[in-house]
C-alpha cells in the first residue's frame, strides 16, 4: 500500500491521465468530422465477386442497404495461414453486430482476394458467420490499395473500405488501414466511417 507521501508525490500525474484521455476524445471527434466530409467517390467501375449463392457484383453487397462496410481480409491464395489482426477483428463480428450495422440501413461484409472455396474452409474451420466473398481474379483488391502488384501491402492489416448508394449510383467514401483500424470492435465505431447525411451529400 502507498503512503500517504507517495499519494500526494505522484497525484500531478495521476491527473494528467484523465485529462489526455479527454484530449484525445475530442481529438477524434475532429478526425470524425473531418472524415465524414471527405469528398466521396463515384464508382464506375463494375466488381466481380464470388459468393455462396454464385457469382454477384458490389451493388450486390449492399443487401438493400444504403451502406456497406467491407473488411478486406487478407487470406493469400498461395496458401499462407490467414492474416493474424484480420482473424482476431472477425472474432469480434457477431450477428448481434450484424443487425445493429443493418438496423442503420449499413451492410457488413468481408472480402478476401483468394478462392472462395479457400474462404469457405476457413470461415467454417474458424466458426464465422458473417458474410465472406471472394474478389479472386478482379481488380477489387488492387484498386482499393490492398494488394500492390501480386502482393499485399507492406505491412497491411486490419483494411476497411466504407461504400455508400445512392439510387443506382456507387461511391467509395473512405479506406482506413493498419493500426488505425484496430479500434473498430463496437458497431458504433463502424458507424463512425460512414458519410453523415446531414454533412455530406453524394456529388452530382
Amino acid at each position: 500500500m502507498s503512503s500517504p507521501r507517495t499519494i500526494d508525490a505522484t497525484r500531478p500525474f495521476t491527473l494528467q491521465v484523465p485529462a489526455q484521455d479527454r484530449a484525445d476524445t475530442r481529438a477524434r471527434g475532429r478526425v470524425q468530422a473531418q472524415r465524414q466530409r471527405l469528398p466521396m467517390i463515384k464508382l464506375d467501375k463494375g466488381y466481380a465477386f464470388d459468393g455462396p449463392r454464385g457469382p454477384c457484383t458490389l451493388p450486390d453487397l449492399f443487401g438493400g442497404m444504403r451502406r456497406l462496410l467491407v473488411c478486406h481480409f487478407l487470406l493469400d491464395p498461395s496458401g499462407s495461414p490467414e492474416c493474424a489482426s484480420c482473424s482476431a477483428a472477425a472474432e469480434e463480428v457477431s450477428n448481434d453486430l450484424l443487425a445493429r450495422l443493418r438496423g442503420r440501413d449499413t451492410a457488413f461484409v468481408a472480402v478476401s482476394h483468394a478462392p472462395l472455396a479457400m474462404i469457405e474452409e476457413c470461415k467454417a474451420r474458424r466458426g464465422w458467420e458473417f458474410p465472406w466473398y471472394s474478389c479472386f481474379g478482379s481488380d477489387f483488391d488492387y484498386d482499393f490499395h490492398v494488394r500492390l502488384d501480386d502482393r499485399y501491402r507492406s505491412g497491411a492489416q486490419s483494411l476497411r473500405s466504407v461504400f455508400q448508394r445512392e439510387g443506382a449510383r456507387l461511391f467509395h467514401a473512405y479506406s482506413m488501414f493498419a493500426h488505425r483500424a484496430e479500434m473498430l470492435g463496437s458497431w458504433c465505431y463502424w458507424l463512425n466511417l460512414t458519410a453523415d447525411d446531414e454533412q455530406q451529400q453524394a456529388p452530382g
